[in-house]
């Protein structure tokens, strides 16, 4: 009879065991390490950031798969996912350079207006105060029709111009970059100045060239950063 209550209450004690969890947690979740390459690299799971470099991460059998994503400034994003049937129990990954990073340069001066007062050596003024701008509207002229096929818009009356948006496609990093020019005129305590806008925005490259897809990017093409100093330095003092 003893027996049988210990039986009984052996049993009990086991039921509950497996009720709370205890035993059936090892059974259905197991813990993957990640690896990434380089090592300073950033590694999400399911959303969550979890450290640099190298993580441990638990899986569960009830949600079938975790989300990863590795990246790094200068390197392509990689995202991928590694189900629980996977027999494996440690990962690695290396990025793949950017090539729009290797080919870029960062700047401060994209995506907004910066001034450049002009040399009075590009204009003239009437003893009545009227000003005549045509070379240093010239010297715009020339200086972009080096970076641009075309010039878009030209309204010298109001002192506006601006040039149609330039494309280059980085297929390895499934990305497009485009860049426009915007200049206005405008007056600086008397003087004749220039307000100019180098516009830099990134794409994917299956978004096609859809204005709403692009985003602005605090990059410029190498080939195009000479740009920035030439206004600078052919129209300023």
């Amino acid at each position: 009879m003893n027996e049988m209550k210990i039986f009984l209450k052996f049993f009990r004690t086991i039921a509950i065991v497996f009720t709370l969890g205890v035993f059936t947690t090892p059974l259905y979740s197991k813990d993957i390490k990640i690896s990434v390459t380089p090592d300073d690299a950033k590694i999400y799971v399911d959303g969550v950031y979890m450290g640099d470099g190298t993580v441990t991460a638990s899986m569960r059998k009830k949600e079938g798969f975790i989300s990863i994503k590795c990246e790094k400034p200068g390197y392509v994003t990689l995202e991928t996912r590694i189900y629980y049937k996977d027999k494996r129990t440690a990962v690695t990954y290396s990025l793949r350079r950017d090539p729009f990073f290797d080919i870029s340069s960062s700047t401060d001066l994209v995506n907004k207006y910066f001034t450049v007062k002009v040399s009075k050596d590009l204009y003239t003024e009437t003893p009545d105060g009227k000003r005549n701008t045509s070379l240093a509207w010239k010297e715009i002229h020339n200086i972009l029709l080096n970076y641009f096929e075309e010039i878009q818009s030209t309204d010298l009356a109001s002192g506006f111009v601006q040039t149609p948006w330039k494309y280059k496609s980085f297929p390895d990093a499934d990305r497009q970059v485009r860049t426009r020019v915007t200049i206005r005129e405008t007056g600086l305590g008397g003087d004749l100045a220039f307000q100019i806008k180098v516009s830099s925005e990134v794409a994917y490259i299956n978004s096609l060239h859809r204005d709403e897809e692009f985003q602005p990017i605090d990059r410029i093409l190498k080939e195009m950063e000479p740009l920035i100093s030439e206004f600078q330095s052919r129209l300023g003092k």
